[in-house]
C-alpha cells in the first residue's frame, strides 16, 4: 500500500517539475538506450546459442603447432587416424570450403560458395534437407559425387523456390550434378554456404599428411566433456608425432567448442570492450541525474522538513525519494528502448547483406525479451544508483533553516557539497577514461583503414573470375583466356589499365606457400613462407606498387622463357637481412620439392592486403603466363567513377567466354569497406560513446554550477553589496568548478593510461603512448567544463544585491 502511495505521490511531484523530469529522463534514456543496443549486439553475436541440434556436444577439430590459440585445417590422414583411435567422439564429419560456377535454373552463370562434405555430414549434424534427401554412404567416393544440396536462400533466389527442383540436373564447374535436396531455412553451417556436394578426395589426398585440407566437426559421446576430448586428442597427436616425425613434428590436434569456433576472437574482444565502454556512459548518466536531484532537493528541503516534523522516519522519506528516482529511470528506460530500436536499425542496415551471412547471430540482433529485461534492470539499477545518495543526504535537513520563510539563505552543508563535488569529479574521471580509450581506438583503427588510401581506391574496379579445370584444363588455355580478357579491357574507353592477380588487396583471397632458398641451410622448424601471387605485368603500375630494385615482370616472361620471380620489401628484410636477393633462386615447396627453380629479378614495395594484418605480408610474385592460375582477381584502373565501366567490363569478359561467371564486382573503395566493416563499427561505436560521455559530463558540470549559484544567491549578493568586484565573484565560482574538474582529471588520467596499455596488448592498431590523445582529451574536457561553468558564473555576476538580500 505504501509503495502504491509513493508511486502516485512521486508521479505528481515529477509532473510539477517538468523541466527537471525531462532533463533527467532524456539523460537516462541516452545511457540506457546505448546500453540496450550494445547488449543486444553482444547477446546475439556472443551468447545466444547457434541454431544447431545438440550444440553443447559439438566440437570442431583442427590442428595447430605449439601455440594453443592456433586452429588450422587438418590433414585427411591424421583425421582418419583420429577417427579410428578415438574413444570420446561418437562420430566425426569433415568438410572443405570452396566455391563453384553454377549454371542452370535461370539467370546468368554465377559464382557461389560451396562446401564439399563427407557423406555422413548431415547425419552427424542432426539436420536433414527440408526437401529431398541427404548424402548416403559411399557418395563421397570419386565418380559418385555428382550430387548437390542447395541452401534455402539459393533455392529461392536462383530457382524461384521451384518445388520440383529435386531431381533436376544443373551445371557446376562445367559438369553435370543432380539436385537431391534443399536445406531448411534456418540451417547455416558452415556459415555463408550456398550449396553442399560430396567431398570425394583422391586416393593420394586421403593418405596425405602434408596438405592440411579439411575441417572437421565431431560429436562428443554422452557424459563426456570437451576437456576429455582435448586430453585424448593430445595423446593421439603424440603417437602420430612419434610415428611420422617428418610431417607431424610439433603438430597437435586442436579441439574447440562449436561456439568458440564460430565467434572469432576479435569479435569477442571488441564487443566486451564496447560493453565496458557503454557502462561508463551509463554511470556518467546516473551521476548526472544524481546531481540534478541534489539541485532539486534544495527546493524540497521545506517539504522534507515538514514531513519530518510530522513524524516521518528517515527510511520512509528515503523510500519516497528513491521511488521518484526509479520512476524517472523507468521512464528513461522506455524512451531508451526507442533509442535502442533506432540504433539497432542503423546497425543492421549498415552491414552489407553479403557479409551478414558470414556473421553468426547477425540475424538475431533485435529487441527481444532478454534485451527488454536488461533495459528494465538497467533502468531500475540506474534509478536506485542515481537517487539513493541524494535521498539519503536530503532526508535529514536542518529543520530550523528549512522551515524559516522561503528556505533561502542557506548555502548547504559541507557534507552535501563534498558529495556533490565527488559526483562531478567522478563524472570527469569516467569521461576521461572513456574518451582516452575511444580516441586511441578511433585513431588506431583510422590509421589501419587509411593504409588503403595509398592504393588510390576511388578509381579502381575489382572483380573475381574463376575458371574450371573441366573447361580450361591446359595451362596455355588458362593463360590465353586471361591474356584475351586483359587485352579487351585495356581497349575499353575510360580504362587506363587492367591487370590480373590471384589476390587483389582487401579481396580476402590470400594464398600462402612454403618455399626454399637455394644454398640456404634447411631448418624444418623455420621453413620460409610467403603470400603467393600469380600476376600479370600490368598489376604493379595498376595497383601503385613501386619497383625498389631490378625489374618488373614483363610480357617476355612467357612459358618458354626462364622462370622468374619478384619478392616484396618485407621478404627481403626478413629472409635476406636486407641484402639484395636479385640473381638468387627459390622454388616452391620444401627442400625435396620437385618444383623448378625461379630466379629473383626484382624487389617491389609492400602491399597491405587486410586491415587486420599487423604488418604487410612478405610476398612472392610469379608471371601468370609461367604459372597460370584458374582463379584470378581483375583490377581495372579507370579515369573516373569505376562503377560506370562495369557493364562494358562485363561485356568484354563475356565476349571471351559467354558462360564465364563474374563475381564480387565492386570498387576497391567498397572492397576496403567490406574487409574492414568490423573495425568501422567499433570505430563508430567508440566515437558515439565518447561524444555522449563528453556531452553528459559537460551537462553535469553545468547543472552543478547552476545549482551552486542558485544555492549561494544570498552569499554572492552579500559579498557584492559589501563592495566585492564582479570579476572576483566570477573568479571564485569559476575556480571552484575547475578545481573539481582538475581533481577528476588527476584520478582519470592514470586510469586512462592503464586502460590504454591493456587495449594496446589486446587490439592491434592501438598505441598507448599517444601524446596527442593524452594532451588533447584533457584539454577538450577542460574546455567543455569551462564553458559549462561560464554560463552560471556569468549569471552570478548579474545578481542584484538588493534582490538577493530582500528576504534576509
Amino acid at each position: 500500500m505504501n509503495l502504491w502511495k509513493d508511486i502516485r505521490y512521486g508521479a505528481r511531484m515529477l509532473l510539477k517539475s517538468p523541466a527537471f523530469s525531462a532533463a533527467a529522463i532524456l539523460t537516462l534514456a541516452l545511457g540506457i538506450g546505448a546500453t540496450t543496443a550494445t547488449f543486444s549486439c553482444a547477446d546475439a553475436l556472443l551468447w545466444k546459442p547457434v541454431p544447431l541440434p545438440g550444440l553443447d556436444s559439438l566440437v570442431m577439430v583442427g590442428q595447430r603447432t605449439t601455440d594453443p590459440g592456433d586452429f588450422e585445417s587438418a590433414t585427411p590422414a591424421d583425421i582418419d587416424d583420429l577417427r579410428r583411435q578415438t574413444t570420446t567422439f561418437a562420430s566425426l564429419a569433415s568438410w572443405e570450403e570452396g566455391s563453384a560456377n553454377i549454371a542452370g535454373g535461370g539467370g546468368q552463370p554465377e559464382r557461389v560458395s560451396q562446401a564439399l562434405v563427407s557423406a555422413n555430414f548431415f547425419d552427424m549434424m542432426g539436420v536433414q534437407p527440408a526437401r529431398g534427401r541427404g548424402f548416403q554412404a559411399g557418395e563421397d567416393q570419386p565418380g559418385r559425387e555428382r550430387e548437390v544440396i542447395f541452401s534455402d536462400a539459393l533455392w529461392r533466389n536462383r530457382f524461384a523456390a521451384d518445388p520440383n527442383v529435386v531431381g533436376k540436373t544443373i551445371r557446376l564447374d562445367d559438369q553435370d550434378y543432380v539436385a537431391i535436396g534443399v536445406m531448411p531455412p534456418k540451417y547455416a553451417f558452415p556459415l555463408g554456404i550456398d550449396l553442399w556436394t560430396p567431398m570425394a578426395l583422391k586416393p593420394a589426398d586421403r593418405v596425405s599428411r602434408m596438405s592440411q585440407l579439411i575441417q572437421t566437426v565431431a560429436r562428443i559421446k554422452p557424459g563426456l566433456t570437451v576437456e576429455q576430448t582435448v586430453s585424448e586428442g593430445e595423446g593421439i597427436s603424440a603417437r602420430l608425432r612419434a610415428a611420422y616425425p617428418d610431417t607431424n613434428k610439433n603438430r597437435h590436434f586442436a579441439v574447440w567448442p562449436a561456439h568458440r569456433y564460430l565467434v572469432d576472437r576479435e569479435t569477442n574482444q571488441y564487443l566486451i570492450m564496447l560493453l565496458c565502454s557503454v557502462c561508463f556512459v551509463l554511470l556518467i548518466a546516473c551521476a548526472n541525474v544524481a546531481n540534478l536531484q541534489f539541485a532539486r532537493a534544495t527546493s524540497r528541503l521545506r517539504e522534507v522538513a515538514v514531513r519530518t516534523a510530522l513524524g516521518a522516519g528517515r527510511a520512509r522519506i528515503v523510500t519516497q525519494l528513491v521511488t521518484e528516482s526509479v520512476l524517472l529511470a523507468l521512464a528513461g528506460g522506455v524512451l531508451g528502448l526507442v533509442v535502442a530500436y533506432w540504433s539497432l536499425g542503423l546497425i543492421r542496415g549498415g552491414m552489407p547483406p553479403e557479409i551478414q551471412r558470414y556473421i553468426v547471430g547477425w540475424s538475431e540482433i533485435r529487441l527481444d525479451g532478454r534485451a527488454l529485461a536488461i533495459t528494465m534492470a538497467a533502468a531500475l539499477a540506474s534509478g536506485i544508483l542515481a537517487g539513493l545518495a541524494p535521498a539519503w543526504q536530503n532526508s535529514r535537513p536542518n529543520l530550523t533553516d528549512a522551515l524559516r520563510e522561503g528556505g533561502r539563505g542557506s548555502s548547504g552543508s559541507r557534507r552535501r557539497h563534498l558529495l556533490r563535488n565527488l559526483l562531478v569529479g567522478g563524472e570527469i574521471a569516467l569521461a576521461v577514461v572513456l574518451l582516452v580509450g575511444a580516441s586511441l581506438m578511433f585513431r588506431g583503427f583510422h590509421n589501419l583503414l587509411a593504409t588503403g588510401e595509398k592504393l588510390d581506391p576511388s578509381t579502381m574496379l575489382t572483380l573475381r573470375l574463376a575458371l574450371t579445370d573441366a573447361k580450361y584444363h591446359e595451362p596455355y588455355q588458362i593463360a590465353g583466356f586471361y591474356r584475351d580478357v586483359l587485352a579487351r579491357l585495356n581497349a575499353l574507353p575510360g580504362v587506363r589499365s587492367a591487370a590480373a592477380v590471384t589476390s587483389m588487396p582487401y579481396s580476402q583471397h590470400s594464398n600462402g606457400r612454403w618455399f626454399t632458398i637455394e644454398g640456404r641451410p634447411v631448418d624444418p622448424n623455420n621453413q620460409p613462407q610467403a603470400m603467393y601471387q600469380v600476376a600479370s605485368p600490368e598489376y604493379f603500375p595498376t595497383v601503385r606498387v613501386p619497383l625498389l630494385a631490378g625489374r618488373f615482370l614483363n610480357a617476355g616472361d612467357g612459358p618458354d622463357a626462364p622462370l622468374v620471380v619478384l619478392v616484396s620489401e618485407r621478404a627481403v628484410a626478413q629472409l635476406w637481412n636486407g641484402k639484395s636477393p636479385i640473381g638468387q633462386r627459390i622454388k616452391l615447396g620444401l627442400a625435396d620439392s620437385k618444383q623448378p627453380w625461379m630466379t629473383v629479378v626484382g624487389v617491389v614495395g609492400d602491399v597491405v592486403h587486410n586491415p587486420y594484418d599487423r604488418q604487410p605480408r612478405r610476398t612472392i610474385y610469379v608471371p601468370y603466363q609461367q604459372a597460370p592460375a584458374l582463379w584470378m582477381d581483375i583490377g581495372v584502373r579507370t579515369a573516373g567513377n569505376p562503377l560506370l565501366v562495369g557493364p562494358d567490363v562485363t561485356a568484354a569478359i563475356r565476349s571471351v567466354d559467354p558462360e564465364q561467371p563474374i563475381s564480387e564486382m565492386r570498387s576497391m573503395d567498397r572492397a576496403i569497406h567490406d574487409a574492414s566493416i568490423g573495425l568501422q563499427y567499433v570505430e563508430i561505436f567508440m566515437a558515439v560513446f565518447g561524444v555522449l560521455a563528453l556531452v553528459l559530463s559537460a551537462i553535469g558540470v553545468y547543472g552543478v554550477m547552476a545549482y551552486m549559484v542558485s544555492e549561494q544567491t544570498h552569499d554572492i549578493g552579500l559579498r557584492m553589496a559589501l563592495g566585492a568586484p564582479r570579476v572576483r565573484v566570477l573568479q571564485a565560482v569559476f575556480r571552484r568548478g575547475m578545481l573539481t574538474a582538475l581533481a577528476g582529471l588527476a584520478v582519470g588520467l592514470p586510469a586512462s593510461y592503464g586502460l590504454a596499455l591493456l587495449v594496446q596488448s589486446l587490439i592491434f592498431g592501438v598505441t598507448a603512448n599517444d601524446p596527442t590523445t593524452f594532451i588533447g582529451i584533457p584539454l577538450v574536457l577542460l574546455a567543455a567544463t569551462a564553458v559549462a561553468i561560464l554560463v552560471p558564473a556569468r549569471r552570478a555576476m548579474s545578481i542584484d544585491p538588493i534582490e538577493a538580500l530582500r528576504y534576509e
